[in-house]
């Protein structure tokens, strides 16, 4: 990247230093949040740059510029630091450990039928536990599955089974062909047979989520499986309500585009209505979830402490508040307990995207965000003395919250990420000036030159480039160019949060003068109407997954945990935009969302 520094200690800890620290959050007065009245209009701010300027940084409302009117925060810091955390760690997980060995002697039954098998594993994952049994999934699929489709006996257990075992080989990598879907398939239609086998229809449908581009049979499933579930649906004709809720859900959206850690709470409560469960399996999920939950409320409160601190959003009354809603994005990412880095750096990175966003989609003037493009692709920090007052603020943050992100790497694992992670950055800011450009202009771009630069502006490859690093043993340069030129699973995952976006937001952004958005870019080109874009940019998230899916068993150059974050940065984006814009108006969904994945325990009897 033209103008990156080399790396050195001394340039990743700029934040440590005095010269260079933004002022402790004591220095910011608090904008209203939570049971503040959202109305109050922030009183004129003043405060002194921690880099000397001529004069102190006054940020008051200036009335030519646009604002978003985004609501207030609905998390503050006075709350999040009083979220209790009193679980008996230790006690739990000594109780834990032996419901873990329990679950895994009965994966390891010799003796369990393959649908048993199956069933047991489809459980373990849907309950959010896939993480601690990722070996054990692993082994059964090879020693005990794979055969059964090699000799084409799978069959023999029925759609159910055979749907299955296709959905968890293509999860877990396994190159499979979909033509074990061909004996249910008579004169090139599947069997009217099978029409009223709920769970066998429930599963194919979910089986054909994972597809490739060009396996057609798999959307003949897709289309077939969806007709029959909604029919027996309306006709009353799926006489257990649990599995009818399931059927429902599954609809709505599919379990491989879930966010899994929100689908684990959801999963939970209909596994225990289920008159067969485990109880040690259920046990196990309630724990563990407890437990993970504790965890994240610990770095929860870190974060928050964090976001205080550098104090942008007590300082720019334009911007959004959403240190909650990006955390919830992170652990959508990066489920696991033990990725606590990669969420802190996600949290970090994509709070300061939702900032930085706001300054070029509503604040900052051409020629003001011209300056800070040049800035962040210099990365030096005397370009600091460019910008205009209110973009200091957000620079220095920024360069320190990178500049510390990649020092935390060099630190634990020796690789130099800095370079890399502030390209990411220079591409992402280049992006943002060029739809400023379009939408000051009034432009609306050809479809294809938008995605283009959509895919970049989405800020996924920002939120990608550190998580590569922190779950990487063997860092590749084919790896690296590929995340940073958008390549492969990197480019599909970042036009899914794209065209994710677009879709939930495109109304809000034209109420605000803003032109540039995938609809209103397809509607241009192809003379369409608003609902038939909609239904195309579907279509298109459809390929992008089909795309994804093949990656993730064919391509070599990431390692495994580095492809199912990249996957998940898909989901939490349907996720997070599945009813509206839950990350700029959080509704009383995502709120709920929240509860249930960070602040509300599940209660154990």
């Amino acid at each position: 990247m033209a103008g990156t520094q080399q790396f050195s200690s001394a340039t990743l800890t700029a934040s440590a230093s005095a010269s260079y620290r933004l002022p402790l959050i004591r220095n910011f007065p608090q904008r209203s949040t939570f049971l503040g009245n959202p109305n109050n209009k922030p009183l004129p701010l003043t405060a002194t740059c921690a880099v000397s300027t001529t004069q102190d940084a006054q940020f008051t409302e200036n009335n030519t510029r646009r604002s978003a009117n985004y609501q207030p925060n609905l998390w503050n810091f006075e709350f999040l630091q009083s979220v209790e955390n009193d679980l008996q760690v230790e006690r739990l997980e000594e109780r834990a450990r032996k419901l873990e060995e329990e679950v895994r002697g009965l994966m390891k039954k010799v003796e369990i039928e393959p649908l048993s098998l199956l069933e047991l594993m489809d459980n373990v994952e849907r309950l959010g536990l896939t993480y601690k049994f990722e070996d054990d999934i692993k082994s059964a699929l090879n020693n005990r599955i794979v055969p059964l489709l090699h000799h084409h006996t799978i069959n023999k257990y029925g759609l159910h089974a055979t749907a299955l075992s296709f959905r968890f080989l293509r999860q877990h990598a396994f190159h499979v062909s979909p033509d074990v879907f061909e004996s249910f398939k008579e004169e090139g239609k599947f069997k009217k047979e099978i029409s009223g086998d709920v769970l066998g229809l429930l599963n194919l449908y979910e089986a054909s989520y994972l597809g490739f581009e060009g396996e057609t049979i798999l959307d003949e499933a897709r289309a077939f499986s969806a007709t029959h579930l909604k029919n027996l649906l309306q006709t009353n004709q799926v006489q257990n309500k649990v599995v009818a809720e399931k059927v429902r859900h599954a609809l709505e959206l599919p379990y491989h585009r879930r966010v899994h850690r929100l689908e684990a709470r959801w999963f939970i409560e209909r596994y225990e209505q289920k008159e067969a469960h485990d109880g040690a399996l259920l046990e196990l999920a309630k724990l563990d979830f407890n437990m993970v939950q504790s965890v994240m409320k610990k770095e929860l409160q870190e974060l928050s402490r964090w976001w205080r601190e550098i104090g942008l959003t007590s300082k720019l009354d334009f911007v959004r508040d959403r240190l909650m809603e990006v955390y919830f994005w992170a652990l959508g990412m990066a489920p696991h307990p033990q990725l606590t880095e990669c969420r802190k750096a996600v949290t970090k990175m994509f709070g300061l995207v939702t900032i930085i966003d706001d300054v070029y989609d509503v604040y900052g003037t051409l020629d003001e965000l011209q300056l800070f493009t040049d800035a962040v692709d210099r990365w030096d920090v005397n370009a600091v003395e460019t910008l205009p007052d209110y973009m200091k603020l957000c620079y220095l943050a920024l360069y320190n919250s990178v500049n510390d992100t990649a020092y935390s790497t060099l630190r634990e694992k020796g690789d130099n990420s800095l370079p890399h992670l502030a390209k990411s950055w220079s591409d992402l800011c280049k992006a943002f000036l060029q739809e400023a450009k379009w939408s000051n202009n009034k432009i609306i771009p050809p479809f294809d030159a938008y995605i283009r630069n959509a895919s970049v502006s989405s800020s996924g490859g920002a939120l990608l480039a550190p998580c590569y690093f922190s779950v990487t043993q063997d860092i590749t340069s084919q790896a690296i160019d590929s995340i940073t030129n958008y390549h492969g699973i990197v480019r599909s995952s970042c036009a899914i949060f794209r065209l994710c976006n677009d879709l939930a937001t495109s109304a809000a952004e034209l109420e605000r003068g803003e032109t540039t958005n995938s609809i209103t870019s397809y509607m241009t080109e192809n003379g369409t109407t608003e609902e038939e874009a909609r239904e195309s940019l579907g279509k298109l998230i459809d390929q992008e997954w089909k795309k994804m899916n093949r990656d993730v068993v064919l391509e070599s150059a990431y390692p495994n945990a580095f492809k199912e974050i990249a996957i998940n940065m898909a989901r939490v984006s349907h996720c997070t935009y599945q009813y509206g814009d839950g990350l700029g108006r959080p509704d009383d969904t995502a709120e709920n969302r929240i509860k249930l994945s960070l602040i509300d325990p599940i209660p154990i009897n």
